[in-house]
């Protein structure tokens, strides 16, 4: 496979198998192959909307009684406000974490619950993730999962405060927990470490051997045992 054909089925199918091999063995290729995976799953959780069980008949209803003169009306008009409340709220959030996504002002904690908030249907995938696959995106920061905490749902990199990272959310008795590994990088400082809160989720950021380790679980969660779990699990490589 030479560049071009590397570039080709990349923005293809980012999640190709002899794509990702190939990538390993160039920085370049890996930090593109990178940015295509993030915005695929981004494209992906932003398009994953349910559809009211009733659209069908309403949107009937509304062809029917739909006077003439209202033919040239705007297309986002004409939706329920289901839709227009949920596209709202998918820019809202976009644009939020787009204007402090890269900013190092703040602080690991917030970012880290901004992050959730904006990838939040990760929250809801209940497919599992095997320990393999989660094992060939840790060995990349320099890691392995001697077994898994829980049942891995979502496993992808993602950029923490600019820093390329590995974003896992497994289940647990109390819910979804999210855990974000992020590689030394001087952005996450000491003093930064510990618990953080708001009114819908704790977190708790812990200094590894070669990389921060950020939790993020339900607010009523005993988010420091989940911490120990993933601790007694991994291992440096």
């Amino acid at each position: 496979m030479d560049e071009l054909e590397f570039r080709r089925r990349a923005f293809a199918d980012p999640n190709d198998p002899e794509v990702i091999a190939f990538a390993q063995q160039n920085p370049e290729h890996q930090k593109l192959l990178d940015e295509l995976l993030l915005l695929d799953d981004k494209i992906n959780l932003a398009l994953d909307i349910p559809v009211p069980p009733d659209l069908t008949e309403k949107l009937m209803t509304q062809t029917k009684e739909a006077p003439a003169s209202n033919v040239t009306q705007g297309w986002f008009g004409r939706f329920n406000k289901p839709f227009a409340t949920a596209a709202s709220i998918t820019l809202a959030v976009s644009l939020y974490f787009l204007s402090v996504g890269g900013s190092n002002d703040l602080q690991a904690g917030e970012h880290a619950l901004a992050h959730v908030y904006y990838e939040v249907k990760a929250l809801e995938r209940d497919k599992e993730v095997g320990l393999q696959a989660v094992n060939e995106k840790l060995a990349m920061l320099g890691g392995k999962f001697e077994s898994l905490p829980g049942k891995v749902t979502y496993a992808t990199f993602c950029h923490f405060k600019g820093q390329r990272s590995l974003h896992l959310v497994f289940q647990s008795d109390h819910g979804p927990v999210t855990v974000f590994v992020v590689p030394h990088s001087g952005d996450v400082q000491d003093k930064q470490l510990g618990k953080f809160n708001d009114a819908r989720f704790t977190g708790v950021i812990s200094s590894e051997d070669k990389a921060n380790m950020i939790l993020v679980a339900d607010r009523n969660s005993p988010v420091n045992d989940y911490q120990e779990d993933v601790q007694q699990a991994l291992r440096w490589l």
